[in-house]
């Protein structure tokens, strides 16, 4: 008889006739097939109460699949050991979740009169300022990105807002829209830095290079950052290379042929600014999303998640979590494509408090079919957007239940 204990830092996922065993401190992995005696033996170490440790009999190495299982584990990957039965049972700890505030805390919390620390999970906030000529109701639910035709949102009731949301947490408030032809911008800009450190526009192109003369301006009177949206047709990116304070070149493609277009000359222009270029779904384009969107099983295999990364997989949304969208006509969103949850009137408490509680953003995770017959389910990304925008669950060519 012999010990088998796996590293603290590996995990093991089991669906149906598979399995996946995952070194998050390694960053290895490898698949395999479950007889009766492996899925035995992975059942028994993933057991809270075997801390991650189970008998290996002689029988075991004497059969050829259940020792090359062991000794790929042990021997070659090195995620695990095999000790003398002889010896005291060993001990190690589970990668286990343990959240430390959760969905309880803030309902106990919040009957007892006392929940002022859920604000602390609001990190930015991305107000909807005013209507842009060049906005978009298609670009705006996959990034944010000015509409079209909206209302201007009242100055008063946002710095109210961002006032009643001030908490060590929040790193950021984005202001997207044409904040140049918004009622006493100055006045404004300068009243909001009075409650927080810094701004962040969100201006697409068209709207910027009509103000280019206020834009230098601010930056030399305030502390702001600034994104600038192209949507591919527009190529005077140049225009703005005098400029020396932070921005940001966010690219929106639609093809294979101006994803390529905007790689070749990356590297030129990265080296003025920090450049992104961003798929947009057109409701045309699912090919080109297919292509270079969705995940394969070769991505997977390229990924480098860490213990954190993948329990906060399985608690949160980290796309959304702490993210706070105002709408023009002052709906509250903690995702643009899903229902409100407050307005910008109400408590920023009773919003956050909602979402926590009744919401489906921040908490939206891998826990719905296709994922949850994955293994995979906890490496993957959260879900994003796109899933919402698309209307698919998930956006990759896994199917790893037929392995």
């Amino acid at each position: 008889m012999q010990w088998l204990i796996i590293n603290p830092t590996t995990f093991i996922w089991i669906k149906k006739r598979i399995g996946l065993i995952y070194d998050s401190d390694k960053f290895i992995s490898f698949s395999f097939k479950l007889n009766s005696r492996i899925s035995e033996i992975c059942n028994e170490l993933l057991c809270p109460s075997n801390l991650n440790a189970t008998v290996i009999k002689l029988e075991d190495l004497n059969n050829e699949n259940t020792y090359n299982w062991i000794s790929e584990l042990v021997f070659k990957y090195k995620l695990g050991k095999l000790i003398n039965g002889n010896k005291k049972k060993p001990i190690t700890l589970s990668p286990i979740l343990k959240l430390q505030n959760d969905v309880s805390f803030y309902k106990y919390e919040h009957s007892i009169g006392n929940g002022g620390s859920i604000l602390n999970n609001i990190h930015e906030l991305y107000f909807y300022i005013n209507p842009s000529t060049s906005g978009s109701h298609i670009y705006f639910k996959q990034l944010p990105y000015p509409h079209k035709k909206c209302p201007t949102l009242n100055m008063n009731q946002i710095l109210q807002f961002v006032k009643s949301c001030i908490n060590p947490f929040l790193s950021e408030v984005c202001l997207v829209g044409n904040l140049f032809t918004y009622p006493h911008y100055k006045r404004f800009v300068n009243q909001m830095l009075g409650l927080v450190k810094n701004i962040k526009l969100n201006m697409t192109y068209a709207d910027l290079i009509s103000h280019k003369t206020q834009l230098l301006e601010l930056s030399v009177q305030y502390n702001i950052s600034v994104s600038v949206l192209f949507d591919c047709s527009q190529e005077n990116f140049w225009e703005f290379r005098e400029f020396t304070f932070p921005m940001e070149f966010i690219f929106l493609t639609f093809s294979e042929f101006q994803y390529e277009q905007l790689s070749q000359t990356l590297n030129e222009i990265s080296e003025y600014h920090e450049v992104k270029i961003v798929p947009v779904f057109d409701g045309e384009n699912l090919n080109f999303f297919e292509e270079y969107v969705f995940t394969s099983e070769e991505d997977i295999a390229t990924l480098e998640v860490t213990r954190r990364e993948i329990f906060i997989h399985q608690s949160l949304n980290s796309n959304d979590f702490g993210k706070i969208f105002i709408l023009p006509n002052g709906n509250v969103h903690t995702n643009v494509n899903t229902e409100p949850v407050g307005n910008i009137d109400d408590s920023p408490y009773s919003i956050v408090y909602k979402e926590m509680t009744e919401g489906n953003s921040w908490l939206r995770i891998r826990n719905q079919q296709p994922c949850t017959n994955c293994i995979y389910q906890w490496l993957c990304p959260s879900p994003s957007n796109y899933e919402l925008v698309i209307g698919k669950p998930n956006l990759c060519h896994i199917n790893s239940d037929t392995f």
